[in-house]
């Protein structure tokens, strides 16, 4: 399936919005050439939204699960909001083309200090476009609780409250659909909570979120390890996702 037009549109509804929230025009923009693809990636900053990021990564190689020879087409959200008020952009959507073409990936946010209010508000937004096409919302769900989480965490970082992408081609206008709403939901939080004061504890916590995130995608996502090896730079990684300051 060719991903291009859909991605193209996702980028655009992304970075408009970061720029808007941001009031800048700024986006930086670094292209990495590597031996099985390429890895493109985004960049807007700014006092609201810290660092925002969208990644497009388009590889040709062996699924690390199955074996199989895939091509790997892949679009990427990465928010880190200055306010722990307003949660971190959790997207990943996935088009693997090989004896089968399907999605995978998922959408969701790490809470941080986001009220139970705001985290309703997109679970709502979400599971419509679910009913809208059929699809059991609190199936999809259950398939992302967890995602982010280490065997020594209390809890996972991750709010399970989108959905898990692991769809067929046949879902594709769902698909395409469920990745708009997120982002443009989204958007109406960061809107509603940017000016919101937030204590010293909650900001306390929102560095610590960062610094798990970066955890987990060091120590335990599959995806980070076999993009090292695949010869993926490590800038090009960490640009894409990982937090703009970390502090312990």
């Amino acid at each position: 399936m060719d991903m291009k037009a859909c991605h193209d549109e996702l980028e655009q509804v992304a970075l408009e919005g970061f720029k808007k929230i941001n009031s800048t025009r700024t986006v930086e923009n670094k292209r990495w050439e590597v031996p099985v693809g390429s890895w493109d990636v985004s960049v807007v900053r700014g006092k609201v939204l810290e660092k925002a990021t969208t990644s497009r990564i388009r590889l040709k190689t062996k699924n690390p699960t199955t074996g199989e020879e895939t091509q790997f087409d892949v679009f990427q959200v990465k928010v880190y909001p200055a306010s722990p008020k307003i949660p971190i952009m959790l997207f990943n959507l996935e088009n693997r083309a090989a004896k089968e073409d399907i999605f995978a990936g998922f959408l969701d946010v790490a809470p941080v200090a986001t009220s139970r209010r705001d985290l309703n508000f997109l679970q709502a937004e979400i599971k419509k476009i679910t009913e809208k096409y059929g699809v059991d919302y609190e199936a999809l769900r259950r398939k992302l609780e967890n995602i982010y989480k280490m065997d020594h965490w209390d809890k996972a970082l991750n709010a399970g409250i989108g959905i898990r992408l692991e769809l067929s081609k046949e879902q594709f206008d769902l698909v395409k659909e469920a990745a708009r709403i997120w982002v443009e939901s989204y958007f109406k939080i960061v809107e509603k909570r940017v000016r919101e004061p937030f204590s010293k504890k909650q900001e306390d916590l929102m560095y610590s979120v960062r610094a798990r995130i970066m955890e987990f995608y060091m120590l335990k996502d599959l995806s980070f390890r076999v993009s090292q090896k695949l010869g993926v730079p490590l800038e090009a990684l960490t640009l894409g996702l990982f937090a703009p300051t970390v502090k312990y």
